[in-house]
């Protein structure tokens, strides 16, 4: 094993863990860190919905759809049942409200490739029998969406770095990054560890942790709430996610899917929604507005989820490459990390491994903080 190839990543979330996992695959000696347990932060939070729709400008968008492509193969190649669903997602508007808004976006992106289509109240029905649709304007089928569950991913990453002889250190805090020379020296729990490289994929903590080696990585906070229940028999039976109008007047819209073990979620708003009431009242009401769409779900309980903090770069966009200010040191940071993750680390390997420089990633440089 070449001395160049000792690389720590800080964070075992769906972002770290995909960067570690095709590291390790590129033959590099990995240590991975995380302050908990495997995808324990963002990851479990996420409603990990895998799309490109409403993501500009348009490099962004095609960063995201191509990763979607990949998730299969990535799924195929950690050899376990991460929850991967596919079936589409379906946005629809009740009254005229939305709808040209939601037409052009349809249109845009078809024009860029994606695969979308109108949907009349009939084929969503058809899709979706035990929904109670309601009034119905125009709806938008985005046919090769999915979602998958982040934990699950993290965790297989986290298997596969140690069958490829990697080490994986939960539970442990990384309080500082201090390059010396071509070395650099992470402070975990009071102890100095020695790398040639390391990746910072820590997820709301990355700028904390980057500003140790002198990198500015700015973040804005972005509270996100879901709701969750028990296993339930099958209600979305062919979708894997929708996007439901609001029920009632002065009520936002909600998100829903149900993961292959039966577990529904449910949230606020578009997947971008920024809500920071984690009480059990709001759980409680997000499943109210649910049963209005899908009456089984009538008398099923709430489960309360904690409120979960995104990675948010400051300007929306990722946070991809090297830093100028210490040249051993790789940034990942990112909302849409569930949809990213597979295209992420295999380029984020490729650049840490080969030195080459990927044009995919040019857009989401550290180096426009500096």
């Amino acid at each position: 094993m070449a001395k160049s190839n000792r690389i720590a990543v800080i964070g075992a979330g769906v972002v770290g863990g995909s960067v570690a996992y095709h590291l390790s695959e590129f033959g590099a000696d990995v240590t991975v860190f995380d302050k908990s347990l495997a995808g324990s932060g963002a990851s479990s939070h996420s409603f990990a919905w895998l799309n490109a729709f409403g993501k500009s400008p348009r490099h962004y968008f095609d960063l995201n759809h191509r990763s979607m492509e990949l998730w299969p193969r990535f799924v195929e190649k950690l050899g376990q049942d991460v929850g991967l669903k596919w079936g589409g997602v379906v946005t629809y508007c009740s009254g005229k409200d939305g709808t040209s808004e939601l037409l052009e976006q349809c249109k845009k992106v078809q024009e860029w490739g994606y695969a979308a289509r109108l949907i009349s109240k009939e084929e969503f029905a058809s899709l979706e029998p035990d929904m109670n649709i309601g009034p119905f304007e125009l709806g938008v089928h985005t046919m090769a969406e999915g979602h998958v569950l982040p934990t699950k991913v993290a965790e297989a990453c986290m298997e596969k770095v140690v069958e490829f002889g990697g080490k994986v250190h939960l539970n442990s805090s990384v309080e500082s990054i201090s390059s010396k020379g071509e070395e650099i020296h992470l402070v975990v729990d009071g102890d100095s560890i020695v790398f040639d490289k390391v990746v910072i994929a820590a997820g709301i903590d990355a700028t904390e942790i980057a500003l140790t080696a002198g990198i500015n990585l700015p973040q804005r906070l972005s509270p996100g709430v879901v709701t969750r229940t028990v296993p339930l028999p099958p209600i979305i039976r062919n979708l894997s996610s929708l996007y439901l109008p609001p029920s009632e007047p002065g009520e936002n819209p909600i998100h829903i899917r149900q993961d292959h073990d039966g577990i529904v979620m449910v949230g606020a708003g578009d997947q971008e929604n920024e809500s920071d009431d984690d009480s059990q009242e709001y759980a409680d009401s997000l499943i109210e507005r649910a049963v209005n769409y899908f009456p089984a779900l009538s008398g099923t309980g709430a489960l309360r989820v904690p409120v979960g903090y995104r990675p948010m770069p400051i300007d929306g966009l990722p946070v991809l490459g090297f830093s100028k200010k210490a040249n051993n040191v790789y940034i990942t940071l990112m909302h849409s990390g569930a949809t990213l993750a597979p295209i992420v680390g295999s380029l984020a390997a490729l650049e840490i491994m080969t030195g080459t420089e990927s044009d995919r990633l040019n857009p989401y440089r550290p180096s426009r903080f500096d």
